[in-house]
Parts: C-alpha cells; sequence; structure tokens
C-alpha cells in the first residue's frame, strides 16, 4: 500500500469545511492550496486531477439539472462548489484511489461515502438542498457509485 499523502488529506478536510460552512469566503485560500499541491504532482497526476474535476463538475450541472441538488444563491454551480471539486478531485488522485482498485469495493464506498457528503454538506451549508425523494438517493448513490469506480480505475494512467 503506498504512503498515506497527509498534508493533502488534512488540506482537502480544512478545505471541505471551509468551503461548505463560509461558501466563498475563504475562496481563495483552498485554491492557492489546490495549486500549492499540483505543483508537487506529475504531468499525468494533474490530467487525471483534471479528467476527474471535469466529470464531477458535469455529474452535479446534471443533478442540479434534474433537481435532485439545488443551491439558494444560485441557478449554476456556485463558485464554492466548483472549488469543492477542485479540492476533491485533488485528494482522490493523491489519496483515495489507491484504496479504489477493487472495483466492486470502490463502486460501494462512492455510494455511501458520496451521498453522505452531500447530505452533510447540505445540512451544514444552508446554500444547498438535496431532493428527499427515493429518487434522489438512488440518483445520488448510482453517480457516486460510477465516479469511484472511475477513480479507481483512472489510477492506472498515474501510479
Amino acid at each position: 500500500m503506498t504512503k498515506m499523502n497527509w498534508p493533502v488529506l488534512i488540506g482537502f478536510k480544512l478545505s471541505w469545511f471551509a468551503l461548505v460552512l463560509l461558501q466563498n469566503m475563504l475562496l481563495i485560500p483552498v485554491v492557492l492550496f489546490v495549486f500549492w499541491a499540483l505543483w508537487r504532482c506529475n504531468r499525468a497526476e494533474r490530467l487525471a486531477w483534471l479528467a476527474l474535476a471535469a466529470v464531477g463538475i458535469a455529474l452535479d450541472s446534471v443533478l442540479q439539472y434534474n433537481g435532485v441538488l439545488s443551491f439558494t444563491s444560485s441557478e449554476w454551480l456556485p463558485l464554492w462548489m466548483l472549488a469543492l471539486w477542485l479540492v476533491f478531485s485533488l485528494v482522490v488522485v493523491q489519496v483515495f484511489s489507491a484504496y479504489l482498485q477493487n472495483y466492486w469495493l470502490a463502486a460501494l464506498i462512492a455510494a455511501v461515502s458520496g451521498p453522505m457528503a452531500y447530505l452533510g454538506g447540505a445540512a451544514l451549508s444552508g446554500q444547498m438542498q438535496v431532493s428527499n425523494t427515493t429518487e434522489a438517493y438512488i440518483a445520488l448513490a448510482l453517480c457516486w457509485g460510477c465516479f469511484g469506480v472511475l477513480a479507481g480505475w483512472s489510477r492506472r494512467f498515474y501510479a
């Protein structure tokens, strides 16, 4: 197993709380953290990070368009949510993907933890809402399960 990248993991957790609780107020320090961490990555990791961030932003855009997610301050994904995808994709590449090599386990972990992160973020932020329907929870679990498999699979290009 690979060595744990503690600075990126801790930076992600701090960034998650900063963005969820304070939205755009701490956007600049989070983006500076992302640039610092990317500076330390190799080219293949940067490409994987960019691809996963783009998939995540597209995923949330589709979920928002279909009413699974909504934001009180914006019809589009707010800047803080875009930054959250940047920092999350970074931690996926630098930390989590090493644990997502078994695809069924990756799907299961992501299908459970992804929707939980949305529900926790919605409860803390006051800016995001998750539709309270069975269909919404199924959509979140399916989308996140696929994202988990993609994240694990992407590791073959940079590890």
